[in-house]
């Protein structure tokens, strides 16, 4: 699959006038911006790992007119395998799946078969919420993230994931015992599970389950035949990359971000050279070459500023419209807990941008952002990185105590390229409890609760490395920590429930 999948690409890249220096799926260099890219990205991009401690995987693209000029894959899809990541490898890119579901919805305004401003009881009579104003809810509220409906309505998306024909109808039965947080159209607030109804309405209208239809209208058309939403059940296949984090180290982090009721806003499943497409496409105002998505009046559609977002930027459908280096782009980040992705466009310029990564702080805004200045013959910007790489470095060369003095140390100076948040220390305790790593977890929140002493989470984490370790007296405490703090803490309340009737 790797072999065919690799001369597929080549060929792709032949019909775009733009056949590669060297037959090497994991990097194409062309032309003088592609080597000034090269020359000046690829460094500073392995520096930023190197101080990160980054071994994961991190793809990067760039495509000016019908040309891909620069992209490159670096570390591995796989560590434990050694498996290293290349144009093959499958990347869940979290939020960024929110432009297909908005392409879908323009798609299917294309085909007549609904509006912008229908209301979704429309298709969905039996969409309910608590309160008043549900009932005005209309798709266009819902792709410009105006709707009221909360931003996470499930708490357990990926701990306990749906499968099936009827996962997203899961959706409905979620957003019945809460109520809107304002009027429809009246404030912007960041939506996933709006989003996730959304793929409902697209499955209603069109006849066919969203995923399908997507595939057919939008990923086939589009010719990113290595795009999918759909992944085994417990099983990754070779090519799709693990999700990683960091704690002590680069590690593994479970469980892999996957829910078939979450398709619409996050679910999502694609390769570089796809992502790639999926720019120029947009460049193109909806067709690239001999693709069609898109008729350009629909595609106007998304990226119209529609409405104004609370850092003073536009939104359209799904898309945000800011600006970089003062230049137009139409953009969309994505992160869930083991991956980042982001796409910058510039439609004045002809060129796109996409990083794509398989673990969190792995600064991806930051390397999209390097990116362009190279392109726009900016000054590159400096780079600051957490103070919690030097911690981790100290913690594991001579343990806590060197540890927590190199911390605070760091608070003091502001002279070097480290910056300190006392919230990434709770973040690496919270990853090693993740990993159930009980005596490294322990430690760390021991710190973390002298730096902090509010926090229900870092003291509900602390609770369950006592319990692993055997101190149920600490642990105990642990958790009546946490409902002196906030009573109705619920986990902390089943962690204590259960202590005491194991006694």
């Amino acid at each position: 699959m790797r072999y065919s999948f690799f001369i597929g690409f080549i060929v792709l890249l032949m019909s775009c006038h733009n056949e590669p220096t060297q037959q090497d799926n994991t990097k194409i260099v062309e032309g003088e911006d592609g080597e000034l890219l090269d020359s000046i990205l690829t460094p500073y991009i392995k520096n930023l790992r190197k101080l990160t401690h980054n071994t994961a995987g991190l793809a990067i693209g760039v495509t000016k007119g019908e040309r891909i000029i620069y992209a490159r894959t670096f570390g591995y899809a796989n560590i434990e395998k050694g498996e290293k990541a290349d144009f093959n490898s499958v990347f869940h890119i979290a939020s960024l799946s929110k432009p297909f579901t908005a392409v879908a919805i323009a798609k299917l305004i294309e085909q007549g078969q609904l509006d912008l401003n229908d209301k979704i009881i429309t298709y969905i009579p039996e969409f309910q919420m608590k309160g008043d104003g549900y009932d005005s809810i209309t798709i266009k509220h819902i792709l410009t993230h105006t709707s009221g409906i909360p931003t996470n309505i499930s708490t357990e998306d990926w701990t306990k994931p749906s499968y099936g024909a009827h996962a997203l109808d899961e959706n409905l039965e979620a957003v019945k015992n809460h109520s809107l947080e304002f009027d429809p159209g009246t404030k912007f607030n960041y939506s996933n599970s709006a989003f996730d109804i959304l793929g409902i309405v697209i499955s209603r209208v069109s006849g066919m389950s969203f995923s399908d239809y997507v595939s057919t209208h939008i990923l086939q058309p589009a010719g990113m035949m290595h795009s999918t939403y759909s992944k085994p059940k417990d099983s990754l296949p070779p090519n799709f990359c693990n999700s990683y984090s960091y704690a002590l180290q680069t590690q593994r982090w479970t469980p892999y971000p996957y829910n078939e009721k979450l398709y619409p806003s996050s679910g999502m499943l694609t390769t570089l050279p796809d992502m790639c497409r999926w720019a120029q496409i947009h460049l193109g105002k909806g067709k690239f070459q001999n693709y069609e998505v898109l008729n350009e009046e629909n595609f106007e559609l998304l990226v119209h500023p529609h409405f104004n977002t609370p850092w003073g930027n536009k939104i359209g459908l799904s898309w945000y419209l800011q600006s970089y280096l003062e230049r137009p782009i139409i953009m969309h980040t994505g992160q869930d807990t083991g991956f980042e992705s982001i796409i910058y466009i510039y439609p004045e310029n002809d060129i796109s941008i996409v990083v794509m990564a398989n673990r969190d702080f792995s600064r991806t805004g930051r390397l999209i952002n390097a990116a362009s200045e190279v392109l726009f013959k900016e000054e590159l910007k400096p780079y600051r990185i957490s103070a919690k790489y030097k911690f981790t470095e100290a913690y594991n060369a001579y343990g806590i105590e060197k540890a927590k003095e190199i911390w605070n140390f760091a608070k003091k100076d502001t002279t070097d390229i480290y910056e300190v948040n006392d919230d990434d220390i709770l973040t690496t305790g919270a990853i090693l409890e993740n990993r159930k790593k009980w005596n490294e977890t322990k430690e760390i929140l021991d710190f973390y609760n002298t730096l902090n002493t509010s926090s229900t989470y870092s003291w509900r984490l602390l609770g369950n490395a006592n319990l692993n370790l055997g101190d149920t007296l600490n642990a105990k405490s642990c958790y009546q920590k946490c409902l002196d703090i906030n009573p109705e803490y619920e986990k902390a309340k089943i962690a204590l429930s259960n202590l005491i009737k194991s006694k």
